[in-house]
């Protein structure tokens, strides 16, 4: 049926085989809550202008030239994946947007989820004129952005169970609240995971947050684990073939924060499913 409080998704395109997989899951998303997606395409016009390193004496000519060509042909690649998108959601009936943004990638990207839901984009981003596999677009994103980010690896996969990593810090309060009002996967499989040598604590958290699922008609499984978070979850998601792992994502300022900063980190790196992530 659909979220009539869910309307816009932000989609961060780039010609890679993880923004395929992104656009593949920003449909899906689509169609079932009938949002509309904006496609994005970036014009790496800092990247372009700084690839090139000291201009020599007497190169200054041939290096606006340069730039110039770097520029029409990063357009005209813009222009491609956005068409191609477009017939995506043509031939399957899903309203979409298109922006052509010229300017440091994260920066857009930041600046157009302002307007938007959700945002949907590769683990790795190529955006960059000089990118190389980076997950660095992401990090800023997750890092500065407002909305909450669905990261995906280069493959798709139906999400039927998730896993939901709760530390009771304000980024994981924030991620299971905007994960409710969302309602993408509320009715998927789902388990609260928590990890902490305390059982007697963690049963307790874990009631609390039960019931705060259940007032959205959840019915969620509680799983209480002890040990080191990053191991933990990673070995819980291989073992239980999770699809999806929610997670609040870089804290700051204190000690702890910082390490729960370097999980999140670790997991977008070294799992292969897609991660739901609000700071």
């Amino acid at each position: 049926m659909g979220n009539p409080d869910f309307a816009k998704i932000l989609l961060g395109l780039d010609g890679s085989t993880y923004a395929e997989a992104a656009k593949r899951y920003a449909c899906e998303i689509a169609e079932s809550q009938n949002a509309t997606i904006t496609g994005v395409a970036i014009i790496d016009l800092p990247g372009i202008q700084s690839s090139s390193g000291p201009v020599p004496l007497g190169g200054a000519h041939y290096e606006v030239q340069r730039e110039e060509h770097l520029l029409e042909e990063t357009e005209k690649k813009a222009i491609a994946i956005l068409e191609e998108f477009a017939h995506t959601c043509e031939s399957r009936n899903i309203k979409f947007e298109l922006r052509a943004d010229t300017g440091s990638p994260f920066s857009e990207i930041i600046e157009e989820s302002k307007f938007h839901d959700l945002t949907v984009i590769g683990k790795k981003s190529f955006f960059g004129y000089t990118d190389h596999e980076s997950f660095g677009t992401l990090e800023k994103i997750l890092k500065n952005g407002l909305t909450p980010v669905l990261a995906v690896p280069d493959t798709v996969r139906p999400i039927k169970k998730v896993v939901i990593a709760y530390d009771n810090s304000v980024p994981a309060a924030k991620v299971v609240h905007m994960f409710l009002l969302l309602g993408i996967w509320n009715d998927c499989d789902i388990t609260l995971l928590h990890v902490r040598d305390n059982v007697e604590e963690a049963e307790k958290l874990l009631d609390n947050l039960s019931k705060f699922f259940q007032g959205y008609g959840i019915q969620p499984q509680a799983v209480t684990q002890s040990g080191i978070p990053d191991p933990v979850i990673k070995s819980y998601i291989s073992e239980n073939d999770i699809d999806l792992l929610v997670m609040g994502a870089y804290g700051r300022k204190s000690v702890r924060e910082f390490f729960v900063g370097s999980v999140t980190q670790h997991l977008i790196q070294e799992t292969e499913i897609p991660l739901f992530l609000s700071h």
